[in-house]
């Protein structure tokens, strides 16, 4: 496959700098021959022109191979221009870790440090009173390459973190398709049966029996717009909101239920990645859903807090609780919990209180 070379302006305003390899040219100004230069030079004008313009369309083994034209190149023009050109060694600062992208415990660094040592030692021999300069330029260089390590590997941890999110989102959306699809299972299943049986039992009686058959009817009515609630339901579950905006919805839900409702610091979750700001609300949704259906609760609390790495989720009401706290109980928050490699805690003790920490990070 053939790669597509793009240049852009900053790519090709680097190549200025090799004026000062030009200029040599014509002031004869050199110390060794001038066919020795010339040929150094044409040498190092192409490893230049190539790391500068060409690096997407070549093979690693290519910039390596230009990259170490281009340190024998630097060495000569030290030793037959002047200790001023090794301000080239700037260029591999950039080269190393956003080209290549090697980190600092590589080969490729360890070779631009023997490399700028060699020049070192070669301008001390040469030109002992520019030592003083050359050695601020080149801990200058060192610095700055340095950082571009530090930055370039800041911008690897942050494209693996889009990537794993985007990873997470997928297991977000596979697992809510299949709770979907086994509470319209469920729902619909049970709907359909009795919806059958009701308006069989109302088609056999209409003939006979009149006012039993306007009952099934009636039922077979009921049955029907309470399964248009619950469809309702599953479809507003569908829509994924931030957690503070989850826990406004559980607030009004609760308030419609009689049940007083309070949480503390929801603004927490905003240091933490929509993707697991997602997890968290549907699990306080699924929470505040089993307390409605089965607690038999007055009064529900929850709460966010966090430390330097991790943040709890704890949500606690006042119901029935659970007896005997099986495997199986609450198994949809614990894969929620799992997918996000945290860990979950379940008391209960005239009531119930379910606790989740899980990392601040993306991990």
């Amino acid at each position: 496959m053939i790669k597509r070379l793009k240049v852009n302006v900053i790519d090709l305003s680097s190549l200025v700098y090799l004026i000062f390899a030009v200029i040599p040219l014509f002031t004869f100004d050199l110390k060794g021959p001038y066919w020795m230069y010339v040929i150094i030079f044409i040498i190092f004008t192409i490893s230049y022109t190539a790391l500068a313009i060409f690096t997407e369309v070549l093979s690693t083994k290519m910039i390596y191979t230009f990259l170490i034209l281009h340190y024998i190149g630097i060495t000569y023009l030290v030793y037959s221009v002047g200790p001023a050109t090794s301000l080239f060694f700037f260029f591999s600062s950039f080269i190393l870790p956003y080209v290549l992208k090697v980190k600092m415990k590589s080969i490729a660094f360890l070779i631009f440090i023997v490399v700028m040592l060699i020049n070192f030692i070669l301008i001390y021999v040469a030109d002992p009173l520019s030592l003083g300069f050359i050695a601020v330029m080149h801990i200058a260089i060192l610095l700055i390459t340095v950082g571009n390590f530090k930055q370039s590997e800041t911008i690897k941890m942050k494209n693996a973190l889009e990537e794993k999110n985007k990873h997470i989102n997928v297991l977000i959306a596979e697992q809510e398709r299949n709770r979907i699809g086994q509470d319209l299972h469920d729902t619909l299943g049970h709907v359909f049966a009795s919806l059958s049986i009701k308006s069989e039992l109302a088609i056999k009686l209409i003939d006979s029996d009149s006012e039993k058959a306007k009952l099934q009817m009636i039922e077979v009515n009921n049955i029907s717009k309470e399964s248009l609630n619950k469809v309702r339901s599953i479809v507003n579950d569908l829509k994924i909101q931030s957690f503070e905006e989850e826990v406004a919805s559980m607030e009004t839900l609760l308030k419609n239920a009689n049940l007083n409702f309070e949480f503390f610091n929801a603004e927490l979750a905003k240091g933490i990645s929509p993707a697991k700001q997602a997890i968290l609300a549907m699990i306080l949704r699924e929470a505040i859903n089993n307390v409605l259906k089965h607690a038999h609760a007055t009064s529900v609390t929850g709460s966010l807090t966090e430390t330097q790495n991790d943040i709890t989720l704890t949500i606690i009401d006042n119901g029935i609780g659970m007896d005997d706290l099986k495997e199986h109980d609450l198994k949809s928050i614990k894969e929620r919990v799992a997918l996000m490699n945290g860990s979950i805690e379940i008391q209960s003790n005239h009531g119930l209180c379910i606790s989740i920490k899980i990392s601040r990070g993306d991990a």
